[in-house]
């Protein structure tokens, strides 16, 4: 008998974006036996979209809810869902038409608990293919434990998943989901899938990587499920997270696995990420996490993203001497572009991209142009590997002793 798959749309101010994401549904080679819209009390028009819809598609089925988040959201749309298995696509993204039909054929003949997949990211008129960091195949038994489990988190580079903790790009057994959905708190906005995704795959006793990419993942201004947030509701969602995953890495420990080693590095790259004047430091000769640096050095940039920008502001507090910044885009003021700057005179070229494909093309580029490596620094792994040592009384304060040194080969 062939298994049934439901998917769950959560739904939040997306009227633009809508018909687009449930046509892409409607269009999958694999009829899903039921769509399940769950709006989020939007304050546009998509819920007047939904309706339209479900009038023309009898699967649709619309639930209209206070806006409580995207977790409150998921849960409402899981506890609706009458498939064997279940997926996600967010309202403002859409897909490819054999996705579903390719991962629930994998799912049936292996009997897979989670199918996962790459991702499309659209940013404008740039597409880019980003694929699962582990290898095509089935993994069970030993290999699930050693090449998933043992490597959710690369703990040789910063920052590198093996399995994304991403929800859209997967299907999942409906059963198993539904317990792990429901126990978390309806408060977290912010890395809720990593709070599934990773106690899901801790529970897993088969999981299929299928080697294609189908899931474009739309990347625009406003975020689909929420509006702008202050900046202490993230910092509580934040916590909230990392609370809960710390449990979740602990309870599931076995030797060799390192979990817990796993999860600083996971921890570390939240702070990094989302509330980076959490975790800058400077101590001595050492600027944490990018290592040793002398303060009368001339520190160039390059990124002007949230961790370009905080870690510019604080250089520019310690009394750091900032002579340039470069990124790609140049859309902020005072950024150049990296062509220019070789006319710029510097002793540190600070990379302030997190992520670690990312980090090697700009190290390449960097040298290509005859930057020296011992110039360039980065967040490596190394640094942040042993993370719960520097954790400071204060919760809001972390303190860092260990003499560091430069990484930069």
């Amino acid at each position: 008998m062939r298994k049934k798959l439901s998917v769950v749309i959560p739904v939040y101010n997306a009227e633009t974006y809508l018909e687009r994401t449930l046509d892409s549904v409607f269009a999958q080679t694999f009829p899903v036996c039921e769509v399940i819209c769950v709006d989020d009390g939007s304050t546009d028009g998509s819920l007047d979209v939904l309706k339209a819809y479900a009038d023309r598609q009898e699967r649709v089925k619309v639930i209209h809810k206070e806006n409580k988040g995207p977790t409150s959201t998921r849960k409402r749309g899981l506890l609706e869902a009458n498939g064997d298995y279940v997926a996600f696509v967010d309202a403002d993204d859409f897909i490819e038409p054999e996705m579903y039909g390719e991962m629930m054929e994998l799912a049936a003949a292996y009997n897979a608990d989670l199918v996962t997949s790459g991702f499309i990211r659209d940013y404008g008129d740039s597409t880019t293919v980003n694929d699962e960091n582990i290898k095509k195949g089935v993994y069970t038994g030993k290999s699930l434990e050693t090449e998933v489990l043992g490597a959710l988190i690369d703990k040789k580079s910063f920052y590198r998943t093996g399995i994304s903790p991403s929800l859209c790009n997967k299907i999942f057994k409906l059963d198993k989901l539904k317990p792990i959905q429901m126990r978390i708190d309806d408060r977290i906005f912010m890395w809720e899938d990593d709070a599934v995704v990773y106690p899901f795959l801790f529970c897993s006793r088969t999981v299929v990587v299928s080697g294609k990419s189908y899931y474009h993942y739309c990347i625009r201004e406003t975020g689909s499920m929420m509006s702008v947030k202050r900046s202490k509701d993230l910092e509580a969602s934040m916590d909230l997270v990392l609370k809960h995953l710390e449990r979740e890495f602990q309870s599931a420990e076995k030797p060799g696995l390192d979990l817990m080693k796993q999860y600083h590095i996971l921890k570390a790259s939240y702070l990094i990420m989302k509330c980076p004047s959490r975790i800058l430091k400077y101590d001595k000769e050492m600027l944490y996490p990018f290592g040793r640096i002398k303060k009368d050095g001339r520190i160039l940039l390059y990124g002007a993203g949230k961790l370009g920008v905080e870690l510019k502001e604080y250089l520019e507090e310690q009394g750091f001497s900032v002579v340039g910044w470069a990124d790609k885009s140049a859309v902020r003021p005072g950024v150049i572009r990296p062509g220019e700057i070789h006319n710029i005179d510097f002793d540190y070229v600070i990379i302030t991209v997190l992520i670690a494909d990312v980090v090697q093309h700009i190290r390449e580029d960097l040298q290509k142009t005859g930057v020296p490596v011992q110039k360039i620094l980065f967040v490596d792994a190394e640094l942040i590997a042993d993370f719960n040592r520097m954790e400071a009384q204060d919760e809001s304060a972390y303190n860092v002793g260990h003499p560091w040194q430069q990484r930069g080969a």
